[in-house]
């Protein structure tokens, strides 16, 4: 099995489990050609992200953690195995500067490395970090590499994590968080779904036939969604797809083992009448007010959509198995839906964005500008909102307060280079999962991506919670 098991803590009485990956090989292998680089990793090994000087075609790196899959826990030794070869005929000599910062960008180690590397041979180092001042969370480990007067100067990150499973969030969760959710799902059951299904002859396949979903969410507001069932008899499991942010869903087309429910909530898709999802903007839609704020909404168009699978057993859906997904924004999105509805048999939260906002606000003033926190410190300056209110708004919609309330089976995912979902951030939402039955899967190569190995394994997954053959 291509997967290994470390053992946590107990929390909340309940015993729980990080997946992380064996690593098969043992080299992180970056070659630098003229003018370019081409970086070759192995999938188990947090990837080095490479900015490389002109002309460097002689230097070979091999950046290994000593855990090969870049989390530390209990008390491993934290630190590197470098290795530099040259590749080149004629003796080179630089230093590496060696330096490691938290997540608010404080320097927490430095150290300087002169090296001296003979032609075709190699420099090997041993970077200890075990005594840098490290509680629970993620680290970057930046490697400079400078060699005056052979145009080199490299500059590699990676990402690793200490004892993850121990880091929680920095937000609160507010008393009428409940009454909040319960009083939003009333403001729902008054509107009158209209549940419309209409099946697509154009976009069917030789195996599936497609059906556009249609349905009244809150404001009255149609929201649409793609619906694959498998031609064959019998009925089948859903899988109820959530949308990545300000992104379209079209209708599954491949996978026929199953139904395939895919969502587009307003502003996503072809629910884009009236409004379409700004890239800069969706996110702060209405964020001056609590009672329509644009993530109310979305949340309740997705237990709406929940709803009509419920109500939809007619068409051979197998409603007692059904799997809530998401990406980024949908996996965001799937954690509410299964916190504030018992019913799913599962959910896989992959990636998920905004959460432990006060982390992700804390990390951003100290990196440049980029999404998602550019938006809300550009709208928070222009609007007049104050931080504090700013705060109490997200603190209703963080995906990190739904998670302390899903009950069912959790798969969890997320990649150590994420820049959008930094794993500081994100790995709250997992360790606040009430879940007796959760696991969590570590991509250390990849920012928003997981690699293949996690595609796999989330099938088998879905397959082992479900039952299905």
């Amino acid at each position: 099995m291509p997967f290994h098991t470390v053992p946590t803590q107990k929390r909340l009485g309940k015993q729980f489990k990080i997946m992380l990956h064996v690593k098969k090989t043992n080299t992180v292998l970056l070659f630098f050609f003229l003018c370019s680089s081409v970086v070759f990793f192995s999938c188990e090994v947090p990837q080095a992200i490479v900015t490389t000087s002109k002309n460097n075609k002689n230097i070979e790196y091999q950046i290994i953690p000593n855990k090969k899959n870049g989390i530390f826990v209990n008390n491993d030794r934290v630190g590197y195995d470098l290795m530099l070869k040259n590749k080149s005929n004629f003796k080179i000599r630089g230093v590496l500067n060696a330096d490691v910062t938290n997540y608010q960008g404080r320097n927490i180690f430095s150290q300087q490395i002169g090296y001296s590397i003979d032609g075709r041979k190699a420099f090997s180092y041993d970077l200890k970090l075990d005594n840098a001042p490290m509680g629970p969370g993620f680290y970057q480990m930046r490697l400079i590499n400078v060699a005056e007067g052979y145009n080199i100067n490299d500059t590699i990150y990676s990402v690793y994590g200490v004892d993850p499973e121990r880091k929680y969030p920095t937000i609160n969760l507010p008393t009428d968080f409940l009454k909040f959710w319960d009083n939003a799902k009333s403001e729902l059951q008054g509107y009158d779904p209209k549940f419309r299904i209409t099946r697509r002859g154009d976009k069917a396949t030789r195996t599936l036939d497609i059906y556009l979903v249609e349905f009244e969410s809150v404001d009255n507001y149609t929201i649409r969604g793609w619906l694959s069932i498998p031609k064959m008899s019998g009925k089948f499991s859903v899988l109820y797809q959530l949308p990545a942010y300000v992104t379209g869903f079209e209708p599954e087309t491949e996978r026929t083992d199953m139904a395939v429910f895919r969502l587009n909530v307003r502003g996503h898709g072809n629910s884009q009448d009236p409004m379409v999802g700004e890239f800069g903007s969706f996110a702060t839609t209405d964020m001056n007010d609590a009672s329509k704020f644009i993530y109310k909404k979305v949340y309740l168009d997705a237990l709406r959509g929940l709803d009509f699978l419920y109500k939809s057993a007619h068409l051979r859906l197998d409603t007692s198995k059904i799997m809530v997904y998401g990406e980024g924004q949908g996996a965001t999105i799937a954690t509410a839906v299964c916190a504030l509805d018992p019913r799913p048999a599962g959910c896989i939260i992959e990636r998920p964005v905004f959460a432990d906002i006060g982390t992700l606000m804390e990390m951003a003033a100290t990196r440049p500008p980029q999404w998602p926190t550019d938006i809300f410190t550009n709208y928070i300056s222009s609007s007049g909102m104050s931080t504090t209110d700013f705060y109490k708004l997200w603190d209703y919609h963080d995906p990190v307060n739904f998670a302390a309330f899903i009950r069912c089976p959790v798969l969890f995912g997320h990649s150590l280079l994420n820049q959008f979902s930094p794993p500081q951030c994100a790995i709250s939402v997992y360790n606040q999962l009430a879940s007796d039955k959760r696991e969590m899967y570590i991509s250390p190569n990849t920012n928003l991506e997981m690699d293949y190995i996690f595609y796999a394994y989330k099938d088998r997954w879905v397959k082992k919670v479900l039952r299905l053959p």
